[in-house]
């Protein structure tokens, strides 16, 4: 049965055809997670950073699929399943019957990760009177916790304000723009483009965000993509530029448009706004 929480937020989004649906049920999964993380001792090991912190904390206008969080100290590790069973308890709370998924592979080199796997038909049934999904239906959160430092990153709390209260430590703005433009600028998926990389860099550069240069330049360097030397932001603009020439911006629309509120913002995706855009891009320090 749906929790009435649930409903509520499904029907104050407005919520009806499939894919509003998951990517409401997904996010409050999402925000039901942070609220059971903050309830525990993670937060004092990782903070919470990527397209999902920006949408919860500072209304990007898209959905985002997966809840990523960094280490804040150095040599540090994180057990996830010392986390899973406060976190099904409280999903549980909302009316979800929740699967957590692991195998030996999410635990090999930095990164440490779990799926939350959420059967929906029975929900969706209920919500529209009707079936849109099988019965093996699911929606899937990844929660991935890199265990690489990086030098530089700043951190803020954040206000969690539904379903309950809780603070929620987050990378702050400069720094999370940061890490934007480092994904832009090293993901390379084959015959695919990570499309939300580059509606969130259009949205961090509409807020006027400057990026934190020293944590871009940490993360820059761990990944080898530069040595270990002074990074100036004409630098960071050469390589941005150099990466929206080789776009495929047909893909971008494509892998962002399930995610987008309002599909007319996805217009302005094209190489002339990416290069132009670009030169107002400045560094915090």
């Amino acid at each position: 049965m749906i929790n009435n929480y649930i409903k509520e937020k499904l029907t104050t989004n407005n919520v009806k055809n499939s894919n509003d649906f998951i990517n409401v049920i997904r996010e409050e999964c999402q925000k039901i997670i942070l609220y059971s993380l903050s309830k525990t001792d993670f937060f004092n090991h990782a903070a919470f950073y990527g397209g999902t912190c920006l949408r919860i904390f500072h209304n990007l206008n898209r959905y985002s699929e997966d809840l990523d969080f960094n280490v804040i100290n150095d040599n540090e590790d994180i057990s996830l399943d010392k986390y899973v069973d406060r976190i099904v308890n409280d999903l549980e709370a909302f009316g979800f019957k929740p699967d957590i998924k692991t195998k030996e592979q999410y635990d090999t080199g930095d990164i440490r990760r779990r799926y939350v796997i959420i059967p929906i038909y029975e929900l969706s049934y209920e919500y529209f009177d009707k079936a849109l999904f099988n019965k093996e239906q699911n929606i899937s959160v990844k929660i991935e916790v890199n265990t690489q430092y990086s030098l530089g990153a700043t951190y803020e709390r954040k206000l969690l304000n539904s379903p309950l209260f809780a603070t929620i430590l987050c990378f702050d703005y400069p720094s999370l723009f940061a890490g934007k433009i480092h994904a832009l600028l090293v993901r390379n998926w084959p015959n695919r483009e990570k499309g939300r990389d580059y509606y969130d860099y259009m949205f961090y550069l509409s807020n006027g965000i400057k990026y934190n240069l020293l944590y871009l330049k940490s993360k820059l360097i761990n990944s080898s993509t530069i040595d270990d030397k002074e990074l100036t932001n004409g630098e960071v603009k050469e390589m941005l530029f150099k990466r929206f020439s080789d776009t495929n911006y047909e893909m971008v629309k494509k892998d962002v448009v399930t995610f987008v509120i309002n599909p007319d913002n996805l217009d302005s995706i094209n190489k002339e706004t990416f290069t132009l855009s670009t030169d107002l891009l400045e560094n915090n320090r």
